[in-house]
């Protein structure tokens, strides 16, 4: 209770003396022993956090380069891609066209043959009709002169000549 009587704000000159030595001791050892290592561990910190920084910096600016670089080759793999498959489809087309045109000759050529072989046909027809036709008019002659023949006999014989020919074809 002396405390309440005296004061709570009564300077003791003695006191007073010894308590600002002491700070004064106190902040020489944590002037020399702390805060150097607390200044440096802040430098420190703050010298890696602006490293990071500058790395985060350089490695952001590296992988755009890779994206660039990435997106570059893509680009041109589409674009292989794409010459590949147009020259793809212009190699069917030629084949395609190559087959049309061979195709074409083939029946071109086929029909040529079909035709020859007709009109060899025809005229193997043609000349076998014409045979046929002079054996039986050097027949039909030879009947005439055999005999004497009345009208009605002669157109006999000229109507069997004709059918004959008629079944030949």
């Amino acid at each position: 209770m002396d405390v309440l009587k005296e004061g709570l704000l009564k300077v003791d000159p003695g006191l007073f003396l010894w308590t600002v030595i002491t700070f004064a001791v106190l902040f020489l050892i944590l002037w020399k022993a702390a805060w150097k290592p607390i200044v440096d561990a802040l430098d420190a910190r703050a010298e890696k956090v602006r490293s990071d920084i500058e790395n985060a910096e350089m490695m952001r600016i590296e992988a755009e380069k890779q994206l660039a670089q990435h997106k570059e080759m893509m680009d041109k793999a589409n674009a292989e891609v794409a010459a590949i498959i147009a020259e793809g489809k212009a190699d069917a087309e030629r084949v395609r066209s190559g087959i049309i045109e061979k195709a074409n000759a083939e029946a071109k050529e086929l029909s040529e043959k079909v035709k020859k072989e007709i009109e060899m046909a025809k005229d193997k027809a043609l000349a076998e009709i014409q045979a046929e036709v002079v054996t039986l008019s050097t027949e039909m002659a030879a009947k005439i002169i055999a005999k004497n023949l009345n009208p009605e006999d002669q157109k006999k014989l000229v109507e069997d000549a004709i059918s004959k020919i008629g079944t030949v074809q």
